[in-house]
């Protein structure tokens, strides 16, 4: 096996490892030692991919988060009521990794990456004549919060309301 395939499974090993272990374990509580068992490395190879815990948790999301946006960046035209099917179903998919992070305390982390994947979403899409520098940003903040908050506490309830009404939801934050 070449060099860059054994460093890619490695680090691959380590993201299904830490997901895996987040089943049983909050964050705060995984040890290391339970990761590099179940990703069957030693706790220098974690080091030599990863900083800490966190960060394997923020690349899992990337990965999804990237899928996500460049699908959307794909499609030939989009308007307020694919992006709310699109987001909405996004965060169906992603209901059991959802109640995981709650249960795991890493929900934030979750968070962040739809944030960063959002901002980007909305400079390749959005026209900001009027929306510039820090007015940009805020707005981008506020929609991103906005949305992951809202899309968040629906999963974590269960639901309750139908698809079809949160997407109407979203759609009007978006008019």
């Amino acid at each position: 096996m070449k060099r860059k395939e054994q460093y890619q499974d490695f680090h691959d090993f380590i993201i299904e490892g830490t997901m895996l272990c987040l089943e049983k374990y909050t964050i705060n509580e995984l040890p290391l030692t339970e990761v590099c068992k179940k990703a069957g490395v030693s706790r220098m190879t974690f080091y030599r991919h990863f900083k800490n815990k966190e960060e394997v948790v923020l690349e899992y999301f990337e990965l999804i988060y990237d899928k996500f946006l460049k699908e959307l960046l794909e499609l030939e035209s989009i308007n307020s009521l694919i992006l709310g099917e699109k987001l909405v179903g996004l965060f169906v998919e992603q209901e059991e990794e959802i109640e995981k992070a709650v249960k795991g305390n890493y929900y934030s982390l979750i968070f962040q990456v739809f944030a960063q994947k959002m901002t980007i979403f909305y400079n390749e899409t959005t026209t900001w004549a009027d929306y510039l520098g820090t007015k940009q940003k805020f707005w981008n903040d506020f929609m991103a919060a906005g949305l992951f908050y809202v899309l968040g506490n629906w999963v974590k309830n269960g639901c309750q309301d139908s698809y079809d009404e949160v997407v109407k939801m979203v759609v009007e934050f978006h008019e």
